[in-house]
């Protein structure tokens, strides 16, 4: 049997079996803060731009644009919507380092209103087991690729990885045969690809974005009757070759694990809307000025860390490069004491004292430190008249091991929706996810309709 089928084969044992209790409150729980973060990022300016590019489609059925009133076709939707879970950089980090849920989620979404119908098993868990088996996929991915080093990667890794994860998700929705969802792999595998060039643009929210649309649209490729090669993972020229080279290691793609990825070692949540490895700055840089006396200002900073050098940005060009940014978002943090949505605004980004600080802050890599999330750790020394303090990190708040308090989760989802939302349409949306694997076509569209809430902003 080829790479390709064994991988199809495996997953789909795998959604056969169904979500025990830990995997399936672990689905819940992305879904809500999924769909919190793109409700708050359906307003920025790079979902925007995409949502007026948006098709409606030609048979009617359409799909809902989050924070917007308009709809479109399915994988539009699902471009649009992706962008917008992924674009404030909130959603969670997962372990290798990729982001699963935005290219798998908002594409199981706009299935689900087009095409998805409810039978023995409630439409929303079947969405959930399909999230899960689309996250599985990634993972397997990622951890087949052997590049676990930031400095090992050569393409983003959801653009690489997710257009497979989406369409194995989307292809367990739509109930295909082992035959077409095999092709449906095998269909995504040429629709992967993300630069790294464009982490800190808005193509970066585009990568997760697409590939949401391209493993959706590959999905009602194969369901089609559209073909494939029968081991596009596995044959020489294949993806594997291609993405990672002499490192793949395709037996991974089909291991036994004791548990879904979904709940080992599952998501480390983000706390911060920023790139993940900032987190480690950010919790440093807090513990520093805890420490300063009250009203002291920095005249010196250095980070001591694994060399990264794509956050390595000492003037970053806007509040969104900010995001990548070790040194901007230390300043931040040592400014302001927090860091939030509002931290990465241009606004904020060119105020004076950021301005300041900027050109006092230096990174000194570390080759000893490891740049891998899950071993990397991460000082910050800062000087202000008359003393100097040390902060550290080995792993900010979330992190695998270390979980967010449940509380503090959905207040974190509570903050976004109420933020973006009406009040009224908030509390719906988050009643809606409690009951989400009981959630029938109905229910499905009134939780996109919530959602569709004009934001305030």
């Amino acid at each position: 049997m080829s790479v390709t089928a064994e991988f199809a084969d495996c997953l789909l044992a795998l959604a056969a079996r169904g979500l025990d209790d830990a995997a399936r409150r672990s689905a819940m729980a992305l879904v809500r803060d999924g769909l919190a973060v793109a409700a708050l990022g359906a307003g920025e300016a790079g979902p925007t731009i995409l949502a007026a590019s948006a098709l409606r489609p030609a048979d009617g059925r359409s799909a809902s644009l989050i924070g917007l009133s308009t709809r479109a076709a399915a994988a539009d939707a699902a471009r649009v919507n992706g962008a917008a879970m992924h674009v404030l950089d909130f959603e969670p980090m997962w372990n290798p380092a990729n982001h699963a849920l935005s290219t798998t989620l908002p594409a199981l979404l706009a299935l689900a209103e087009t095409t998805g119908a409810d039978g023995p098993v409630p439409l929303g868990e079947q969405i959930l087991t399909a999230l899960a088996i689309g996250i599985e996929a990634q993972a397997r991915l990622r951890l087949s690729s052997g590049q676990f080093e930031p400095g090992s990667l050569v393409f983003h890794p959801p653009g690489a990885v997710g257009p497979i994860g989406s369409a194995a998700a989307c292809g367990l929705l739509m109930a295909l045969d082992a035959d077409r969802f095999r092709h449906a792999i095998a269909i995504a595998a040429s629709r992967a690809g993300g630069v790294q060039a464009n982490i800190g643009s808005m193509t970066k929210a585009l990568h997760c974005g697409q590939a949401a649309a391209s493993g959706l649209e590959s999905a009602m490729l194969a369901a089609r009757g559209f073909t494939a090669d029968a081991d596009a993972l596995g044959d020489p020229r294949g993806y594997g070759k291609a993405f990672f080279g002499d490192a793949f290691a395709p037996d991974v793609l089909s291991k036994a694990f004791d548990v879904l990825h979904v709940v080992q070692p599952g998501p480390a949540y983000k706390l911060y809307p920023s790139q993940y490895g900032t987190h480690f700055v950010i919790t440093a840089a807090l513990a520093a000025r805890a420490a300063m006396p009250a009203g002291s200002m920095a005249t010196r900073v250095v980070i001591h860390g694994p060399p990264m050098a794509y956050v390595d940005r000492p003037d970053p060009a806007s509040g969104l490069a900010g995001k990548f940014s070790f040194q901007y978002t230390a300043a931040v943090a040592l400014l302001d004491g927090t860091v939030s949505v509002a931290s990465f605004s241009d606004a904020r980004r060119f105020a004076s004292d950021i301005v300041a600080l900027l050109p006092r802050i230096e990174i000194w890599p570390d080759p000893r430190r490891q740049g891998r999330f899950d071993a990397m750790t991460v000082a910050v020394d800062v000087e202000w008249e008359g003393g100097r303090t040390r902060g550290e990190c080995d792993g900010p708040p979330g992190i695998w091991g270390r979980p967010v308090p449940a509380e503090r989760l959905r207040a974190k989802a509570e903050d976004c929706l109420a933020t973006a939302l009406s009040p009224d349409a908030a509390a719906e949306v988050l009643a809606l996810v409690d009951g989400f694997p009981r959630l029938d076509g109905a229910g499905l569209a009134r939780l996109m309709a919530c959602l569709q809430t004009p934001t305030r902003r």
